[in-house]
């Protein structure tokens, strides 16, 4: 496990730290939107969509996360982890989706916006997780150095 050497990567660990937690917590809330969803007694057809749609949309989005650094030769230690858990869109859309869930009282009936927001909160929440994760082994198949 790597060490914090200096006072710049401490302050942003600690920095990372709470934000990951937030959307650990957002990803959690969003499998128990699925797990919901799943006991709603829809259609088979409907629930593979939904799946199937959430689990491309996260992993599309990682890819194309990455996609921005694939020609970098030099990139800062956070740089990567910061670009997803800080990316505006994400956030952006992660709050439109819990607004849409708590503020619009008929969505509990709508099966359709229930697996609209499902799918909104699982790919950005599953995604941001998965290249925190993930973003280690990117560097070193690319062969990026790491400055701090």
């Amino acid at each position: 496990m790597k060490s914090f050497n200096t006072f710049k990567e401490r302050k942003m660990g600690l920095i990372l730290g709470p934000v990951l937690v937030v959307w650990l917590a957002i990803f959690i809330y969003s499998t128990r939107l699925g797990y919901l969803l799943i006991h709603k007694n829809m259609a088979l057809e409907v629930t593979v969509i939904t799946f199937t749609v959430a689990l491309v949309g996260a992993i599309a989005f990682v890819f194309y996360g990455y996609r921005q650094f694939i020609n970098e030769t030099s990139l800062w230690a956070f740089e990567i982890p910061s670009y997803f858990v800080f990316n505006k869109f994400a956030i952006f859309s992660v709050v439109l989706a819990l607004c849409i869930k708590f503020f619009i009282t008929s969505s509990q009936n709508n099966v359709g916006l229930a697996c609209v927001v499902f799918v909104i909160l699982f790919v950005f929440s599953a995604s941001v997780l998965l290249s925190v994760g993930l973003h280690d082994r990117f560097i070193s198949y690319n062969n990026i150095q790491l400055t701090h």
